[in-house]
């Protein structure tokens, strides 16, 4: 039977205006659009919608929901409320701590899921060669998923974040081959280079090939306008960040209109949202929302006009991105309103607020006033529990940082955050030694919000672990620990105290994840059983949890929000300038270890 939306304020992402319309929908594809003057076919299936504004569904263009804290099928209930009817996922965060069992997991919930979840096979299981990871995906697992002949495979739009780029462009290890296998499948492959630009950004754009064919096709992680035109003049789609941990969207979108640019190959994108961020302000309308504010501060567009742009940018753009893998797949196209496009739809009642009254997800209303209409499946994640693999009681001595030279003081290198940022900078302070029980050491310096970082392998019982040192987290006295740390995800812990960090890391490896705090040895524990990342509670009591062990490092005198959010990427060690892993303290810029110290000790 047809369904009409009857009396639409339709908006056209590629006129970037808005009409009145009639919307004929059959089977879950846009069928019709007539004028609103035009007879409407008979049905008994007619919502009036008494000229809502009614909009494509809403596309992120690449996220990780793990960072949700939430499994897909919880994240799906929040995610469409807002409008989100399609995601390009890519799960290496599950696929670090679980391999292809998570991958598969994933692949598994997005069919049962009231939105279209796309899956790009994770290309740099482990990140680097710089850590160790709990699970491997090589060449012939990229194979196995991407060249399967099942609805498996119908899943999977291609291969995600090339996050090694180095890799890519000198040629070593089996980053090209892993590309060359996803073109050959006739996926899409996305992108990850930050600050690369030049006759290197050729080379990886051309995995290599240096023959003006563009094989990995996106990125997400430049952070000057600059180098975003240099990397769409190549031929890439950019996707505008505007997550939790790090919001380019602001720093670039204001250079870009300023450029004049063409906007057509720009998307909006999470990558990492947080919990109480999806709760309190949205998903993929929270950023569309801002890239409005951003047009209208910055151009003469009406608020019509700059309302459609920015819709425009999450939903015809990424449509056309994906679209090679929706014609490979014979599925519809998304991404705008218009005969033989699937119907997903957004229908809001203001242009100011996009305050949703319904979504509809292929043609069927999955949410009315946010409300979810039809019930989401359970799934059993049983074989994602007890995660943590750390074999012996980790002692206050594994974190002292020995020194043997001969010196008083000696110059550190010390990872410096950058707030709102992924990016680290490597800073040099002469230290002192200080002498305890004979042995001569380097010590937090809580005043000078200097404190020790730790990072120990969770996985295989190795026994691997470095410290270092940091400066930006700000805590006082105590420690704080956590099992998410990007990308493999190994149990990381900063501390003004070798005691306290030794404690609430034995806290971590008894319960089995998470993230704690330990102020005065009173402790703030939220509990994250599914792989030492994420838990199937209700969202509200998610936010209550994270909120809990948040204030508590704050009351431990740290001034960031979220100085978890913070310390999770302090393992990423393909963001520059400086990370640390569970097997030393890491240069992203040469992808090299080098010491502590200046000088051999």
């Amino acid at each position: 039977m047809k369904r009409i939306l009857k009396n639409a304020k339709l908006i056209d992402v590629e006129e970037l205006s808005i009409n009145l319309r009639n919307i004929i929908i059959d089977n879950g594809e846009i069928i019709d659009i007539l004028q609103i003057t035009e007879q409407i076919p008979e049905s008994e299936d007619i919502i009036d919608l008494k000229e809502q504004y009614v909009s494509p569904g809403f596309i992120d263009s690449h996220l990780h929901i793990e960072s949700s804290m939430m499994p897909p099928l919880e994240f799906a209930k929040y995610a469409v409320k807002h409008g989100t009817t399609s995601a390009l996922v890519d799960p290496h965060e599950i696929a670090n701590v679980s391999g292809k069992k998570g991958i598969r997991s994933w692949i598994e919930q997005a069919k049962l899921t009231p939105m279209d979840i796309y899956i790009g096979i994770p290309s740099c299981v482990p990140a680097t060669h710089l850590e160790n990871s709990g699970a491997e995906i090589n060449v012939s697992d990229i194979k196995e998923f991407l060249n399967q002949s099942n609805d498996e495979n119908d899943q999977i739009y291609g291969l995600g974040e090339m996050m090694n780029f180095p890799g890519i462009i000198h040629g070593f290890g089996d980053a090209r081959e892993k590309v060359d296998v996803a073109i050959s499948a006739g996926k899409i492959v996305d992108g990850h280079c930050p600050g690369v630009i030049g006759s290197e950004l050729i080379s990886y754009i051309t995995n290599g090939k240096n023959d003006g064919i563009v094989r990995i096709s996106s990125d997400h992680e430049s952070t000057t306008a600059s180098e975003v035109i240099e990397k769409l003049n190549a031929g890439m789609f950019i996707s505008l960040r505007y997550g939790s941990a790090t919001r380019d969207l602001d720093r670039i979108l204001p250079d870009l209109i300023e450029s004049n640019i063409d906007f057509q190959h720009i998307m909006l994108c999470s990558d990492d949202l947080s919990p109480d961020e999806l709760y309190k302000r949205g998903h993929v309308d929270r950023i569309i929302k801002q890239a409005r504010d951003i047009f209208l501060e910055k151009t003469r567009m009406s608020l019509e006009e700059t309302t459609c742009k920015a819709i425009s940018l999450a939903t015809l753009n990424p449509g056309k991105y994906i679209e090679p893998f929706l014609k490979l797949t014979n599925r519809l196209p998304i991404g705008k309103i218009s005969k033989g496009y699937k119907a997903n739809l957004v229908v809001f009642k203001s242009l100011e607020s996009i305050d949703i009254s319904y979504v509809f997800f292929n043609g069927e209303i999955i949410v009315k006033e946010n409300s979810i209409q039809n019930e989401i499946p359970s799934f059993d994640y049983s074989k994602f529990l007890n995660s943590v693999n750390i074999s012996h009681k980790i002692s206050s001595d594994e974190f002292i940082i020995p020194y043997n030279g001969v010196k008083s003081s000696v110059q550190t290198n010390i990872i410096q955050t950058t707030p709102i940022s992924l990016i680290t900078k490597r800073i040099k302070i002469d230290l002192p030694i200080i002498e305890i029980n004979g042995q001569k050491q380097i010590v937090s310096n809580p005043d000078d919000d200097i404190l020790k970082i730790a990072v120990f392998d969770r996985h295989h019982k190795t026994g691997s672990h470095c410290i270092g040192l940091i400066k930006g987290i700000g805590i006082k006295n105590g420690a704080i620990a956590s099992t998410v740390a990007h990308d493999s995800h190994n149990l990381i812990i900063v501390g003004t105290d070798d005691e306290s960090m030794a404690k609430v890391a034995n806290i971590m490896r008894e319960r089995g994840g998470g993230m704690a705090s330990l102020n005065n040895d009173t402790l703030t524990y939220f509990p994250l059983p599914i792989a030492g990342l994420m838990s199937s509670d209700p969202i509200e009591k998610i936010v209550e949890n994270y909120n809990n062990v948040k204030k508590s490092a704050r009351d431990m005198g740290s001034s960031l929000e979220n100085v978890f959010m913070t310390m999770s990427f302090m393992a990423l060690a393909v963001i520059p300038e400086i990370k640390i892993t569970d097997m030393g303290i890491v240069d992203v810029n040469s992808f090299k270890f080098i010491n502590l110290f200046d000088e051999e000790n």
